[in-house]
């Protein structure tokens, strides 16, 4: 991973810091919820991955609930060895736990889901562009799992989250978002 690509990374953590409690960050994901439900890829999706976010990211446990309301399954990562990861059904009483990077997760034992069960993965990340360049939060698990995964992909972008253009060096492993939802 890049020097600049780091540095850029601690600079968007940084912009997220300082608008933690701001009353405008909690209606920007406001209006991305509703853009998501009215999405056709969400509408035609019945089983979803998502993280089960923490900040900086968008609040995932709206998007979660809206699921359950509808009927969709939900299923969240586990992170496993050499930087990979697996998706888990996640229901009313799955376990979850903390992992070593603070990140919250399924238990081991829950039920795995095949990926190309999965029909959309609304994945996280620090930036995005109008192309669907990401910026993730260097793991590189979500571009190791993406690599073939077949199905749709939709992030959620508040404006300080949006590029027209990639302003953070991008890598050849990089995987594109096909769809980008913003304000």
């Amino acid at each position: 991973m890049s020097r600049e690509k780091k540095i850029f990374r601690k600079k968007q953590l940084a912009v997220f810091e300082k608008e933690k409690n701001e009353w405008s960050k909690e209606l920007d994901e406001l209006l991305l919820y509703k853009k998501l439900f009215n999405s056709f890829e969400w509408n035609e999706a019945n089983v979803i991955g998502i993280t089960l976010g923490l900040p900086p990211e968008i609040d995932t446990k709206p998007i979660i609930l809206q699921a359950w309301l509808q009927g969709k399954k939900i299923c969240i990562p586990l992170t496993l060895p050499q930087r990979k990861m697996n998706f888990k059904l996640l229901t009313p009483t799955t376990r979850i736990i903390k992992n070593s990077f603070g990140i919250l997760e399924p238990e081991k034992s829950s039920k795995e889901v095949n990926k190309n069960k999965i029909d959309l993965i609304i994945v996280p990340g620090l930036a995005f562009s109008s192309r669907g360049e990401r910026l993730g939060f260097g793991g590189g698990y979500f571009d190791r799992f993406l690599a073939d995964y077949e199905g749709k992909t939709i992030s959620l972008a508040e404006k300080n989250r949006f590029f027209e253009k990639a302003v953070w060096p991008l890598e050849e492993t990089d995987v594109l978002i096909k769809k980008i939802l913003t304000l």
